[in-house]
C-alpha cells in the first residue's frame, strides 16, 4: 500500500518535470525516512509519503522525522537548494502543523491515491530497444522516464505493445531472466 502512493507521488512529481530517485521503495528501511528525492530546476525537494486511512492522524514525530533527515542530507549535500513535503492521505494534528509551519515543511494532506497509468515504457541506453516495466519487475523502481526520449507511461500492456514496447526480460527471478 505505501509502495504504490510512493510511486503515484514519484509519478506526479516525474509528470512535473522532475527527476525522481525511490529512495523509500530501493533502500527499504535504510531510506532514512526519504521516500522520494525529487530534482527539478535545481532544486530538491525530500518527500515522505503516508498512505493512511481517514481516521488516523499525522502527529508531530513524522514531522521531526522528516526535518532530521532534511537536516542530514542538507549536511551531506551542502551545494543542493533542499526542501521538504509531507505528503498524506490523511490530516495532521494541529501541533503537527504547527510545528511544520515552524520548520518550513511544505505539507500535501488529504492527497488522495488514484489510479494512474503505472507502466514504465523506457528505452534501452545500450541499443535503444523499446522495453515496458509493470509495477512488480525488478527493475521498475530504478527506471526513469525520460520524456525527452521519447520514454513514457502507460496504462495497459496492450498500449505499450502497440507503441513498439516489449516486456522487459529482467520480471522473474534474476537468474532465470535475460539481461535488459
Amino acid at each position: 500500500v505505501g509502495r504504490d502512493y510512493e510511486r503515484y507521488v514519484g509519478y506526479i512529481n516525474e509528470i512535473d518535470g522532475g527527476k525522481v530517485l525511490y529512495q523509500g521503495i530501493v533502500e527499504g528501511l535504510s531510506d532514512l525516512g526519504r521516500d522520494l528525492i525529487v530534482r527539478s530546476g535545481g532544486k530538491t525537494r525530500i518527500i515522505q509519503c503516508k498512505r493512511w486511512s481517514k481516521d488516523k492522524m499525522i502527529h508531530e514525530k513524522h514531522i521531526f522525522q522528516l526535518f532530521g533527515t532534511l537536516t542530514a542530507y542538507r549536511i551531506d549535500n551542502p551545494n543542493e537548494e533542499v526542501s521538504g513535503c509531507l505528503t498524506t492521505t490523511t490530516i495532521l494534528s494541529d501541533r503537527a502543523r504547527k510545528f511544520a509551519d515552524a520548520l518550513n515543511i511544505e505539507v500535501q494532506q488529504e492527497f488522495p491515491f488514484t489510479h494512474y497509468p503505472c507502466i514504465k515504457c523506457n528505452i534501452s541506453g545500450k541499443d535503444g530497444e523499446k522495453i515496458y516495466h509493470l509495477p512488480f519487475d525488478q527493475q521498475y523502481d530504478t527506471t526513469i522516464i525520460e520524456p525527452s526520449r521519447n520514454e513514457t507511461y502507460v496504462s495497459t500492456v496492450e498500449e505499450a505493445e502497440k507503441l513498439g514496447f516489449r516486456r522487459a526480460f529482467r520480471w522473474q527471478g534474476e537468474t532465470d531472466a535475460k539481461s535488459d
